[in-house]
């Protein structure tokens, strides 16, 4: 593929991952509210459309700009999104995303099946990271402990269902893509 193709690809899954902050349910949880965002989506399909420098490219410039102060992130933007412990989910796009475009590139998976098992890596790496900050960041940032299955119910338990969902999804538009990419 040529470069151009995959830098406006890369531009074109920049700008989906900043319009998808915007499609968002807030869950009220205990300290911070929760958002699922299309966000999650959003990233598996960049992971497994392009190749993982342009996939950790896209999403690294979308948390740049997001960090600069543009309101790309869907509560906003700017540097002091770092002393939010929900930050470790926007790091856990990159890893996502990536994730799923090295399996891709490693596996070439055909069926469906393979897809979704390339997908649940990248989610599982998604909420590693998130939950892995948002547990140590309590102490730091908000000069407070939480217990783990508190960290581990705002993190994961109320979004768990909703991001299956989104990860299934996403791989069936993904294995669907891939007759119009190649």
């Amino acid at each position: 593929m040529k470069p151009i193709q995959l830098f406006s690809r890369t531009a074109l899954f920049l700008a989906l991952m900043i319009l998808s902050a915007y499609l968002q349910i807030t869950l009220p949880t205990p300290f911070f509210s929760m958002h699922i965002t299309m966000q999650l989506f959003t990233s598996i399909v960049c992971g497994f459309c392009l190749p993982v420098s342009y996939s950790a490219l896209c999403i690294g410039v979308y948390i740049l700009i997001g960090l600069a102060g543009l309101p790309v992130f869907a509560s906003g933007g700017g540097i002091q999104y770092l002393m939010k412990p929900t930050f470790g989910f926007i790091l856990g796009f990159l890893f996502c995303s990536m994730a799923c475009s090295y399996f891709r590139q490693r596996k070439n998976p055909t069926s469906q099946k393979e897809y979704f098992l390339i997908g649940l890596i990248g989610l599982f790496l998604f909420y590693l990271m998130g939950n892995v900050y948002y547990y140590f960041s309590f102490p730091i940032l908000m000069q407070t402990r939480i217990p783990l299955w508190l960290s581990l119910f705002n993190g994961v338990i109320v979004s768990i269902l909703p991001d299956l969902c989104l990860c299934f999804f996403a791989c069936r538009v993904s294995k669907a893509l891939q007759v119009l990419i190649q």
